[in-house]
């Protein structure tokens, strides 16, 4: 038996190790669901090999139904549940054990810590998704106060304004009321961004994500739009993520406003664990050492805020080149 149970011991580091690097390595998710099981089938091997069902290491029958548990799928810790029971009356039966107290109280202990395991594992789920809503919510607050309050309360003013020009100087109103017609365009761009972002469905990656704004936003450009992005983007940090969009956004609207450019590209690429976005046009450019406000220096926060850095080159006549680069957590590098 001692035989038996050392080359148990081997095949049971050996398994550790393999699923160790499959979990890190893989991106097959599904293991996840075989793991519990391959620990179930172990645990029976030793515990026949034992010849004793009630050895402490019966205890280890937790460690499967607790992960089963904190799944969250019922159908799967149910099932995990059932093999485990089966497992563990093929020990019974195996060994000539007969049932008594002692093995019952054992089987109602583990049941009982799986079940409180899950209650916790459900609990502490609920309270990170209440800080998620309450962090939502807050940075939606900063963006209608940053964004659209701005735009309209401007927008207001400048109206205002023409009014009172209307009488004396009506060429002049009229020059203010057509000018804010692109601010009035740009709040509703703005209130149809907030939308989406109440209605967001999650996206198969960050590519299709972008992809989706930048559609939203094009409708009113004068210029040819090429976008380049990966088809494989790793997901960042939420706040990187909305800081892309938003670097994105402000960008093409400069260009619109400003550039007088022909074409504009923008490019979405993962570079050795980052993630870096590149806005370029070949439209009437700046002095980029002047930048010291404004809706890029708003950007360029923006993205520090989240963990990236920016550059901006540009020379007037030569065009300008907005890139800014986002570090992918790490947890979620293999996904490249």
């Amino acid at each position: 038996m001692t035989r038996q149970l050392g080359v148990l011991a081997l095949v049971a580091t050996a398994y550790l190790l393999i699923r160790t690097w499959l979990t890190v390595k893989s991106s097959l998710t599904q293991w996840r669901l075989v793991w519990p099981f391959v620990d179930v089938a172990l645990i029976t091997t030793a515990l026949v090999l034992l010849r004793n069902p009630n050895d402490a290491l019966f205890a280890l029958y937790f460690i499967p139904l607790a992960s089963a548990v904190a799944s969250l799928r019922t159908e799967f810790a149910v099932g995990l549940a059932a093999a485990a029971a089966a497992g563990y009356l093929l020990v019974v039966q195996i060994t000539g054990e007969l049932w008594s107290v002692r093995t019952l109280f054992r089987v109602a202990i583990i049941g009982v810590m799986a079940s409180l395991y899950g209650w916790i594992v459900r609990i502490v789920g609920l309270f990170e998704r209440t800080a998620e809503r309450a962090e939502f919510q807050a940075q939606l607050a900063r963006e209608i106060h940053d964004g659209i309050q701005g735009l309209l309360v401007t927008l207001s003013q400048r109206l205002e304004l023409a009014a009172g020009l209307l009488p004396d100087t009506p060429q002049r109103a009229r020059e203010i009321v057509t000018a804010e017609r692109e601010t009035a365009r740009r709040a509703t761009d703005e209130l149809r961004y907030l939308i989406r972002r109440l209605r967001v469905v999650p996206q198969a990656d960050l590519a299709t994500a972008l992809r989706t704004q930048i559609v939203a936003m094009a409708d009113r450009w004068s210029f040819d739009l090429t976008v380049v992005a990966a088809s494989a983007l790793p997901r960042l940090t939420a706040g990187a993520e909305h800081a892309v969009v938003r670097l994105i956004q402000e960008c093409l609207t400069n260009v619109a406003r400003h550039a007088q450019a022909q074409h504009a590209e923008v490019r979405v690429e993962a570079v050795d664990g980052t993630v870096r976005c590149t806005v370029r046009d070949d439209g009437a450019g700046f002095d980029a050492a002047q930048v010291d406000g404004g809706g890029l220096a708003g950007v360029r926060a923006r993205v520090m805020a989240a963990g990236g850095t920016l550059e901006i080159h540009s020379q007037p006549g030569r065009g300008t080149t907005v890139s800014a680069t986002f570090p992918v957590p790490s947890a979620r590098v293999r996904e490249v």
